[in-house]
């Protein structure tokens, strides 16, 4: 069957097919077809993606150091077998140690990370940025070792995954060999030698095809990577308020399953007995247009409460290479906080009353000195409200392990914290305009609609991976720069807080 599918793609002049397209042909062939096929992007990733392709680079830069002294393949765009040739050249030179070496073979394109010579021949190292050996992290090894094994001039040794150590902790210079975990992946290689093949032949007859192929819509849409060409497969009234794609918490593939029985809406479903009961309140909320409210579970949540409130918001940042001492890769740095104080149910705060901040000096360590402006600053006594707590209270036990001076003090608050989302995720309050999610940003809007005071969309930051991003990107900016970003993050953080004494208002009107 394969031979018969290469004779035909072998009819077309063929594109060359990437490393980067192999490994989405196996996520989607679809999206395999519009890339090869130079589709405009629909879905194009977003900042947070962005940054993660930026922390592949400096993780790459850093993975060099493993086997210094090596020569450099230059990238040129387009032009693969010049690649290939340089690549071939310097091998034939007696070079032991190259980086991004690119080789090109029947088709197939690739370039690899690190390439180190030893007595027994090469071996060979696909780098990632991510702290663990994810599947198609092994299917991408498996195409090189697939492609390097056709090239007689080359004699293999061994294949490795590296990944970085999340265990490792910065102290002063990076150690590579520390920082990195290698994970010898020969083995796989080889059984997927027949497997790769296969694809490979496949993923050439549907570059030769001048229609896309039917694909349906999955989960596998998101995983592992979101697809940037969605919007041609999924619905248009997917975001609607009545689409079942906004049932809360109903996995993708129950939802799929409805889509394709022809219920796209709320109105078709004729049998609710199946769905949870926050579900069931969703619909009931759109059939009605009007909230849905259990008054219990909104009291039972506010009984324990205890003034004085604070509420209580950090923004963060992390790094794939550490920059500071004792930090590791991919660790959640708290750089901001922002703190609204409640002192009794009698009292209504305005945006700038009750409030205290802390945005740390982008070139410095600000795990200390945020630690210090907290203990300052939160009251001793009272609940600590934060929305989803998990990540405020795992933040502070970093915080602890940094600052072991301090780690009694700050170990209590976490003994304080009281999560506002919990009356909600209960079910003690549902709205249409939620779509099925608990989010601060979906939740604000529904509650608070007419306060413009309350509104994100005014920010020039409004999410959190802006604000981190932001922050991170300070090193390159101007004085003046600088100051309209940290205005800009002081607006957006203390916009967190006081939205969550704004919500809690309102519960209590309730």
């Amino acid at each position: 069957m394969y031979k018969i599918i290469n004779k035909v793609a072998q009819k077309k002049k063929l594109k060359v097919i990437s490393k980067s397209s192999y490994i989405l042909g196996q996520q989607c062939e679809k999206s395999f077809w519009f890339k090869h096929n130079q589709y405009p992007e629909t879905n194009p990733q977003d900042e947070a993606a962005q940054e993660r392709l930026a922390a592949g680079d400096e993780v790459g830069e850093i993975s060099k150091m493993l086997f210094p002294g090596g020569e450099e393949i230059p990238f040129l765009d387009g032009n693969y077998q010049d690649m290939h040739d340089i690549t071939m050249e310097k091998i034939s030179l007696g070079i032991k140690r190259l980086y991004e070496a690119s080789f090109l073979h029947d088709g197939i394109f690739i370039r690899v990370d690190l390439m180190n010579k030893t007595k027994d021949g090469w071996d060979i190292y696909e780098v990632k940025s991510s702290s663990s050996v994810k599947d198609y992290h092994k299917d991408d090894a498996s195409l090189q070792w697939h492609v390097l094994k056709k090239i007689p001039e080359i004699k293999l040794n061994n294949l490795y995954v590296a990944v970085l150590n999340n265990t490792y902790e910065k102290s002063s210079e990076i150690i590579p060999d520390e920082f990195f975990k290698k994970k010898n992946v020969t083995e796989i290689a080889n059984q997927n030698s027949k497997a790769v093949e296969q694809k490979i032949y496949k993923l050439k007859i549907l570059s030769s095809q001048n229609d896309k192929p039917k694909i349906k819509i999955s989960s596998h849409c998101k995983k592992p990577h979101d697809c940037v060409y969605q919007d041609n497969c999924w619905p248009k009234n997917k975001d609607d308020l009545n689409s079942i794609f906004t049932l809360y918490r109903l996995n993708t593939k129950k939802k799929i399953d409805l889509y394709e029985m022809g219920i796209d809406t709320f109105e078709k479903i004729q049998d609710e007995s199946g769905f949870t009961n926050i579900q069931q309140k969703q619909l009931q909320a759109y059939k009605i247009k009007q909230p849905i409210i259990d008054k219990k579970v909104i009291r039972e949540f506010i009984e324990k409460v205890q003034y004085p409130i604070s509420y209580f918001d950090f923004e963060t940042f992390s790094d794939a290479v550490p920059v500071f001492e004792r930090q590791k890769p991919h660790m959640q740095v708290p750089f901001q906080y922002s703190l609204h104080i409640q002192s009794n149910i009698e009292e209504k705060l305005k945006i700038d009353e009750g409030h205290y901040e802390f945005l740390a000096n982008h070139e410095i360590d600000p795990r200390r000195s945020i630690a210090e402006s907290m203990i300052k600053h939160l009251p001793a006594q009272g609940t600590i409200m934060a929305y989803n707590e998990s990540f405020e209270k795992k933040c502070i036990k970093s915080l602890a392990e940094h600052c072991p001076d301090l780690a009694e003090q700050l170990l209590s608050f976490n003994e304080r914290f009281l999560d506002l989302i919990i009356p909600f995720r209960s079910g003690g309050y549902y709205d249409l305009n939620f779509k099925g999610s608990f989010s601060l940003k979906n939740v604000l809007p529904a509650l608070c609609p007419e306060n413009k005071e309350l509104d994100y969309d005014n920010l020039e930051i409004s999410d959190g991976g802006t604000a981190s991003s932001t922050f991170k990107k300070m090193q390159s900016l101007s004085e003046e720069e600088i100051k309209i970003k940290r205005n800009n993050l002081r607006e957006y953080c203390r916009l967190d807080t006081y939205a969550m004494y704004a919500i809690y208002a309102k519960l209590l009107e309730i």
